[in-house]
């Protein structure tokens, strides 16, 4: 039982999320990891088999994180019959901007002011030997790939575009209205 206020308050928030995925309504305001997917899989899944919910939205506010995460959250959206909306708040960086992308065509939107980061895939393998830096180079190009696949097949980028923002070494933001422009978004709120 919550003892300070701080602490009701976050019980509070979490029932109240609680509700809002019964409902179909999701929020993704975290870092992607292992936690973010437990969080989230399930109940998505069980809201897309709910044929009571109409549609499905989630929010994205988000600095991105592992792609492994990233991954199933996507093949669940993809073989969803019911409508997904993506929507941007403030942010969505990296893996947030792919699950942006995964949302249906033409129920993707960001705020005005949101930002979008598309960018190379970067490596969080730590140290390793030198065989298997090499193997690592090899499945980080590979997932590299997979997510210039998924920009190509779901906005109306131009390969050169695509290539700067997945081949250069630097992070390039997005504004809201130059993701409109690319079709990584259908409207801005």
């Amino acid at each position: 039982m919550a003892e300070t206020p701080e602490e009701k308050m976050i019980e509070e928030n979490l029932k109240e999320n609680k509700e809002k995925k019964k409902k179909g309504i999701f929020f993704v305001n975290n870092t992607f990891t292992d936690g973010l997917l437990e969080y989230i899989f399930l109940d998505l899944k069980k809201a897309i088999d709910d044929k009571n919910i109409e549609e499905i939205t989630i929010y994205i506010n988000s600095n991105g994180g592992q792609v492994s995460t990233l991954f199933p959250l996507v093949d669940l959206i993809d073989s969803s019959e019911t409508p997904i909306n993506t929507i941007v708040l403030g942010k969505a960086y990296s893996a947030g901007a792919m699950l942006l992308l995964s949302g249906t065509k033409g129920h993707r939107s960001a705020y005005k002011h949101a930002n979008i980061l598309l960018h190379e895939v970067a490596n969080d393998f730590g140290y390793a030997k030198s065989s298997q830096t090499k193997e690592n180079s090899i499945h980080l190009d590979r997932i590299n790939k997979e997510l210039i696949k998924m920009v190509r097949e779901k906005t109306k980028m131009k390969p050169a575009e695509i290539d700067r923002y997945f081949n250069s070494n630097k992070d390039i933001f997005i504004s809201a209205n130059q993701a409109l422009k690319y079709k990584i978004i259908d409207k801005i709120i």
